[in-house]
């Protein structure tokens, strides 16, 4: 019963906030989180956002977002499948909305690529086909994207310097990003601007 009350009282106070502000409030909570019981409340608090603007593109986007997000902090295999078989379903509402959204295919790509590192040697053959394609379509629409790149970067900073990888092949990308990243608009999160710190941390690895 308690919990049912808080959930209630939660989308309550989501009502009574417009997108942005629920949005924003919930994202410096998922930034701040630093346990998992943290973590996954302030997942919650994204589907919960997601539930009550169902038919906007960017409480879809961002519920999606922070379950991958989450899935990469936790430890369990089975809790990070759960939590990606969420975003799935936000990933697929999202695009449903908005298609031809470059934001929209990175963050399919950024699921992917969770969804693969779940266990990376029996996936890789199909989550890394969608994150490449994802990356590829969004290019295609705006490829001033720094979040593109910012992705590009990360699996080929992991792969093996004899399979062409390594933090070499891969600074290009973070540089490109860096670049790019300081050009972006942060002014709403409706204008999705994560990754930039995260950006910067594999840059400074690659010096």
């Amino acid at each position: 019963m308690m919990f049912i009350a808080l959930a209630l009282l939660t989308v309550g106070s989501a009502g009574a906030q417009s997108l942005s502000g629920s949005l924003g409030d919930a994202y410096t909570k998922l930034m701040s989180a630093r346990d998992e019981g943290a973590l996954m409340q302030a997942g919650n608090r994204f589907s919960l956002i997601a539930a009550h603007w169902g038919q906007e593109w960017a409480a879809n986007y961002y519920a999606a977002y922070a379950k991958a997000f989450i899935s990469q902090k936790v430890d369990e295999a089975a809790k990070k499948d759960a939590l990606l078989d969420e975003a799935d379903k936000f990933v697929a509402q999202m695009n449903a909305l908005h298609p031809n959204s470059d934001e929209g295919q990175v963050l399919t790509a950024y699921v992917a690529y969770a969804r693969m590192m779940v266990n990376p040697s029996s996936r890789w053959k199909t989550c890394l086909p969608v994150f490449n394609a994802s990356l590829a379509k969004a290019k295609q629409v705006n490829p001033s994207n720094p979040r593109i790149y910012y992705l590009e970067g990360v699996p080929l900073f992991h792969k093996p310097k004899v399979w062409g990888g390594g933090p070499d092949k891969a600074k290009p990308d973070f540089e490109k990003a860096k670049e790019l990243f300081a050009r972006q608009d942060t002014t709403s999160i409706l204008k999705p601007y994560w990754g930039e710190q995260d950006n910067n941390d594999y840059l400074s690895k690659c010096n």
